[in-house]
């Protein structure tokens, strides 16, 4: 298998001529992991969450979208580091914390010196943030290993991960079978499979399968793993006990017991999806026929803000057509509540990142759209590398600003009159790490200042909105947000009243 898996070496220089220092070589590694890479992964470890391999039911959860396995991260670099290591050798101690989520597509750096012997540290980075550190110790093997015990041949039989409450949580304890699939595993990690004891790597491998599916299981961020060889029971599995867990942080703590290798683990439980209001609750709020006069588009309605103005206005009479791109059962499961409670809303897919999304709109002649609710984002990045990222800024620019004057563009060509831009309250507090959205939200709210000189006859709504409580904004750390069935309600009356 192409690994896209490069490696170099980089020497460091005095920074000043007068400083005489040794000089030192750092070993660079580097790949990308592909969605491919997540699937064969998957096999070996059992670890199915759909976290790592489901774009759609991803976008919903803490990140946005897939990322990739923590343990994957974990065994390329210790891949990579024993590919320079021909002998056997079994690990005396690993630790290794993950700090920021590395998604597919990105390509990720290993670096560490190149004169350690039996004690390494491996730093993983990608796009200038450090991603995860790794920690290892580990000893050349005289002789064969005792080969009385070992993991089972077959890759584990995958099932769905478990979705456990705060109540199932403490003292929760399990066995899991180490399994380990030989030709599979080999062709992910050759290095591995050539020089380190098979029940070691099989114990790394169900870490990734006891988090991502056993506990915490479906809601799951892996956080830390800290393990020793403590060989007190030669065994074939390995056992597991939440010995801690915090209710308010969602911080859970997990002693295992294997063969070779026995420590602890930390997790996380990840925030469920948001689940907005319902009709029902909604339809108490609003006049029949307050929005009656509104024949609206609303791109992005299929969750988050988007579902929250798309039952209210429909619950006020509107004649609604909502947007969705790879959500399709979120969008039918919204337009199923809306028509059985009395409203009218039927959904069409749009792309707006396609150049031909234009074209798809030109040919819906049935649209006759008077009102248009543009709730288009990507899943907001926070920088925290301490740098303004231009690529970041141009990828957002082209969602807040490009592709609704696109849309806009088109839609004023029949009887488009009104706008809805959803601003944000980050324009007035510029706070580190969300510049590049700032900065994107602030040019699209000049570009619709412009739009209403080019076009006399359209009005555009720009209001800055707060964090409310939608996907977008979702944390493990419990924050106060705003209401979004209220909020929306509040700018749905005032730009009716334009």
């Amino acid at each position: 298998m192409a690994r896209n898996d490069q490696s170099r070496h980089k020497t460091f220089s005095p920074p000043h001529g007068r400083v005489r220092v040794a000089f030192s070589q750092v070993i660079t590694h580097q790949r990308v992991f592909r969605p491919e890479d997540q699937q064969r992964f998957m096999v070996i470890s059992g670890d199915n969450n759909p976290v790592h391999l489901d774009p759609v039911r991803a976008r919903r959860f803490l990140f946005g979208k897939t990322v990739v396995h923590g343990v994957h991260l974990l065994m390329w670099a210790l891949d990579s580091l024993f590919s320079t290591r021909k002998d056997n050798y079994r690990i005396s101690a690993v630790r290794a914390s993950f700090r920021r989520p590395v998604f597919p597509g990105d390509q990720v750096t290993i670096e560490y010196p190149s004169n350690s012997e039996e004690s390494v540290r491996l730093v993983i980075t990608s796009v200038g943030e450090v991603k995860a550190n790794v920690q290892v110790e580990f000893y050349r093997m005289h002789g064969v290993s005792d080969q009385t015990y070992s993991p089972h041949p077959e890759a584990p039989t995958p099932y769905e991960p478990r979705a456990l409450t705060d109540d199932d949580l403490p003292g929760l304890e399990g066995t899991l079978a180490l399994h380990l699939p030989k030709i599979e595993y080999r062709r992910l990690f050759p290095n591995l499979a050539r020089s380190v004891e098979p029940l070691q790597a099989s114990a790394l491998l169900s870490i990734s399968r006891l988090v991502g599916v056993e506990c915490p299981g479906l809601n799951s961020i892996l956080y830390e793993i800290d393990l020793a060889d403590e060989a007190s029971q030669m065994r074939s599995d390995m056992n597991y006990r939440v010995a801690a867990f915090d209710e308010r942080t969602q911080r859970v703590s997990l002693d295992i017991v294997s063969p070779f290798l026995s420590g602890s683990v930390i997790a996380f439980v990840r925030p469920e999806p948001v689940s907005q209001a319902d009709c029902a609750e909604l339809s108490v709020l609003v006049e029949d026929d307050e929005f009656s006069d509104q024949n609206a588009l609303i791109v992005g309605a299929s969750r988050g803000l988007g579902e929250v103005t798309a039952k209210l206005l429909a619950m006020g009479g509107a004649a609604v057509t909502g947007t969705f791109n790879v959500g399709k059962d979120d969008a039918d499961q919204v337009a199923e509540e809306i028509n059985s409670a009395g409203g009218r809303i039927r959904f069409v897919h749009l792309d707006v990142t396609q150049s031909d999304f234009l074209e798809s709109f030109a040919n819906e002649g049935d649209l006759d759209l008077t009102h248009l609710y543009y709730f288009c984002s990507p899943k907001i990045p926070l920088n925290q590398t301490g740098k303004f990222s231009t690529e970041t800024l141009e990828d957002l620019f082209q969602f807040y600003v490009s592709h609704f004057i696109e849309l806009t563009n088109v839609l004023v060509e029949s009887r488009l009159s009104r706008a809805f831009y959803p601003s944000t309250i980050f324009l007035d507090e510029t706070p580190l790490g969300m510049g590049e959205y700032s900065v994107a939200k602030s040019a699209g709210e000049a570009a619709c200042a412009i739009l209403e000189k080019i076009y006399p006859k359209l009005r555009i709504y720009r209001p800055r909105l707060p964090p409310t409580n939608t996907d977008q904004t979702a944390s493990i750390l419990p924050a106060r947000r705003d209401d979004p069935s209220t909020l929306m309600l509040k700018h749905l009356r005032e730009f009716a009243s334009l």
